[in-house]
């Protein structure tokens, strides 16, 4: 299963984590996992490369799986129609999808 955690710290989204195969189906043709990545990579670009983020922190493990996306909660005004589609997508895909993904809500 996949797991997603949505990172608050005073009610402001600061970060998103991804974690797993969904088991939807075998590695490699799984579109769940596929869909989870594909929102987890285009946050990075996003936060990178367009709006330039300071102080972004990414964290990437191929084998646990698990990507980690934090930012300081300053940016959040900033950059709110990013993370907040990225995590709005994400709550769709575990709606559709409750077998295999999970999204929890963390105060940090």
């Amino acid at each position: 299963m996949t797991r997603v955690t949505l990172y608050y710290s005073n009610g402001t989204l600061t970060g998103i984590q991804s974690r797993g195969h969904s088991g939807f189906s075998r590695k490699g043709s799984d579109i769940i996992c596929a869909a989870v990545s594909t929102l987890m990579q285009s946050l990075i670009l996003g936060l990178q490369d367009i709006a330039q983020v300071q102080g972004l922190n990414i964290e990437m493990d191929e084998h646990v799986p698990v990507i980690r996306i934090t930012w300081p909660s300053a940016e959040q005004e900033r950059i709110s129609l990013l993370t907040c589609t990225t995590a709005e997508s994400l709550r769709q895909i575990a709606l559709d999808n409750p077998k295999y993904i999970t999204i929890t809500t963390e105060e940090i």
